[in-house]
């Protein structure tokens, strides 16, 4: 005879896994539908915005490309998010392995600060950072750029890699002491490659914030030739809105969000473990 209990949780299951797939179809259609409307032409767009495209053009990528300088916005945001990514991984690794490992008047005060920065609306900071940025020559600049965004990419970096570093045994840096490694030896040779996981993991969220940012890039940076993609985005829109080529603007949305899609998509997995691990002791 069936378990009862066994049957009531089966139908759960299946009710769940309902619930699942329906919103992953709710979520994925748009995509889906985003990347056919793009190989469209306009009047391809206009008799049915739902149709399949008739063939694969890439005739709207290479206008959004070149035309609406989809590519020169793309290459200022790959070189603002890599700067900032990589500053943030130093600045970040140092701090949380100093925290986490060494013991000292202030350790606790420092890590709360850090925490704090936490739950600062960045809209709040909007005049102040302004203001500051024009007193030290840094507006319409990348470097104050790169430097606003790693001031608000490190609480959360130093927080998941504080947790991370707890979890690493005490064994490894005293066997590395033993050797005759120096706390710099011991971190940059040991530590930091142990780390991984945690630092591929507060990548991937710094570039999805970086990558995808509209309010810091539309705020200090007015040049069109400095501006990132997601301001770069807008200005297409609004241009190609007028001009009504629908089937570019999609292929701008697209070159837009396919760097983030393969980039989760290849560390999906490290990403989770580094919540994870990060989450333990944290």
């Amino acid at each position: 005879m069936r378990n009862p209990r066994t049957a009531k949780n089966s139908i759960f299951d299946i009710i769940i896994r309902t619930i699942l797939l329906l919103y992953s179809i709710i979520v994925i259609y748009p995509v889906i539908w985003t990347v056919l409307t793009s190989f469209k032409t306009n009047q391809e767009f206009y008799a049915s915005a739902w149709a399949l495209p008739k063939s694969i053009d890439f005739s709207n990528y290479v206008n959004a490309w070149y035309t609406a300088k989809i590519g020169a916005y793309f290459t200022n945001s790959i070189i603002v998010v890599a700067i900032t990514i990589f500053v943030t991984l130093i600045l970040c690794a140092t701090t949380s392995y100093t925290l986490a490992r060494f013991k000292f008047f202030g350790n606790g005060l420092i890590g709360k600060l850090y925490m704090s920065g936490l739950y600062v609306p960045t809209i709040l900071g909007i005049v102040p950072i302004f203001l500051l940025l024009v007193d030290l020559d840094l507006i319409n600049k990348w470097t104050g750029l790169i430097a606003i965004y790693t001031t608000f990419s490190l609480p959360f970096s130093v927080f998941v890699l504080i947790g991370f570093y707890k979890t690493i045994p005490n064994e490894l840096s005293e066997a590395a002491r033993i050797d005759g490694c120096t706390e710099y030896g011991t971190f940059w040779k040991i530590m930091f490659p142990i780390s991984k996981t945690g630092l591929v993991t507060v990548s991937i969220f710094n570039y999805i914030w970086v990558w995808n940012d509209y309010l810091f890039a539309m705020t200090f940076i007015s040049s069109d030739a400095k501006r990132t993609l997601p301001v770069g985005l807008v200005r297409l829109t609004d241009t190609l809105q007028f001009k009504t080529e629908w089937g570019s603007l999609f292929a701008g949305l697209v070159i837009i969000m396919l760097p983030s899609i393969i980039v989760y998509a290849l560390f999906q997995s490290q990403l989770t473990k580094g919540l994870t691990a990060g989450g333990i002791k944290g």
